[in-house]
C-alpha cells in the first residue's frame, strides 16, 4: 500500500510541475517534472529488487570467506 501511495504521489507532483513549468515557461521546472515522472515509474521496481536481493543475500562474515 505504501509503495502505491509513493508512486501516485510522485506522479501527481510530476504532473503539477509539468503544468506549472509549461504555463510559466520555466525550463528548470520542466526538467524537474521529467525527472520526477521518470522516478515515479522506476521506484517500485528498484525497491522490489532491493528487497528481493536483501532477502536472498547469503551474508557471511569476511573471516569465514578466507581460507
Amino acid at each position: 500500500m505504501g509503495m502505491y501511495v509513493l508512486e501516485l504521489g510522485l506522479l501527481v507532483v510530476g504532473a503539477v510541475l509539468l503544468v506549472v513549468g509549461y504555463r510559466r515557461n520555466r525550463r528548470t521546472m520542466l526538467v524537474a517534472a521529467a525527472l520526477v515522472l521518470l522516478v515515479s515509474g522506476v521506484v517500485p521496481d528498484v525497491v522490489e529488487g532491493f528487497a528481493e536481493g536483501r532477502a536472498n543475500a547469503d551474508a557471511r562474515p569476511w573471516a569465514l570467506l578466507q581460507h
